[in-house]
Formats: C-alpha cells, sequence, structure tokens
C-alpha cells in the first residue's frame, strides 16, 4: 500500500468517526435499556391449538424425513422421545373423557 493509499484510508476513517456519535458508558446503558414505545404497537399473536393427535402425526413425519435424511442417532432418539411423549398425552387425554 502506497503512502497516499494510506493516507486516504485515514481521512476516510477520520470522516467516518465524524458522523458517528460518540457515546459515553452511562449513554449506551440509558440508550439499551430505554423502553421502546413500539411496542404498544404490537398486536399479541393467538396462539393455534395443536390436537395431541396432530403433534404424533406431524413428529411421526418428522421422525420419517429423519431417517431418511440419515440424521444422527441422537437426533434420532430425540423425535422418536418427544413423539412417544405426545402419545402418551393423547391417551391420557382420551381416558379421561
Amino acid at each position: 500500500m502506497s503512502n497516499t493509499e494510506a493516507l486516504q484510508r485515514a481521512a476516510e476513517a477520520d470522516d467516518s468517526l465524524a458522523r458517528n456519535e460518540i457515546l459515553t458508558d452511562s449513554e449506551i446503558i440509558r440508550t439499551v435499556t430505554a423502553k421502546d414505545d413500539d411496542d404498544d404497537d404490537v398486536t399479541p399473536v393467538n396462539s393455534i391449538k395443536i390436537s395431541h393427535s396432530e403433534a404424533v402425526a406431524a413428529l411421526n413425519t418428522s421422525l420419517q424425513w429423519a431417517e431418511a435424511q440419515n440424521f444422527e442417532a441422537p437426533e434420532i432418539m430425540l423425535l422418536r422421545c418427544l413423539r412417544d411423549s405426545a402419545f402418551e398425552l393423547k391417551i391420557r387425554t382420551a381416558a379421561q373423557k
């Protein structure tokens, strides 16, 4: 890199610093922790009720896909555990009715 290029880069860096606001630590903390007024405009998302049967079916599909993709055994076991838990919830709910 020539001296001219180095001087040009230094000048660009100085220009960049001049455009950016320098904040103290306390100003940064105050800015980050300040309440965001935009939160008032957020509408809550209605949660979708997924039945135990739907969860079991989705997890069976996920398990078949993971096995076809040759996922590692711990990942397959996790999906099986989740599927079995959903199935147990389905059975327990049906028994209570």
